[in-house]
């Protein structure tokens, strides 16, 4: 078998994930040095995104069908091998013909800095979410307590 052989049979693989860009939680994280793993400048970086963030802003900027999450986790960093931050996100930006999916996103860099710019805007961001949701289940579970017989 020729290694040209070889080399074939990998050429369907590549060109399915032709205009397809990662993103790895470590790529936006305000904490990470670009050793680390950042890809965007520190000033426009958030604050421990998780890749549930990161799926979630890259489904509401994208079309149905192209974005993908994976549990994979980034080699680079040991932290990101555990949930939260556990999560490899596949965006395509380029459908099968060529054109772009999204008009103004033509670039990963492009695509780092909306989503880094879009997830401090999130409800889960916002103050008071977590007390609010808390307060939300305590009711919940408060009503189907058992009331005691005398």
């Amino acid at each position: 078998m020729s290694v040209a052989a070889g080399g074939d049979a990998a050429e369907p693989a590549k060109m399915e994930n032709k205009g397809t860009v990662v993103i790895y939680s470590p790529y936006l994280n305000k904490h990470k040095s670009i050793q680390e793993g950042r890809r965007i400048p520190q000033a426009a970086a958030v604050e421990d995104p998780t890749a549930w963030e990161i799926l979630e802003v890259c489904k509401r900027i994208f079309p149905e069908g192209c974005v993908e999450g994976e549990n994979k986790g980034y080699s680079r960093d040991y932290e990101a091998q555990w949930p939260p931050m556990r999560g490899r996100i596949r965006v395509k930006i380029k459908d099968a013909e060529g054109k772009y999916t999204h008009a103004e996103i033509h670039t990963r860099r492009q695509l780092f800095m909306k989503v880094a710019e879009l997830i401090p805007k999130m409800a889960s961001r916002q103050p008071g979410y977590y007390e609010q949701h808390v307060q939300q289940q305590e009711r919940v579970k408060g009503g189907n307590k058992k009331k005691k017989r005398k």
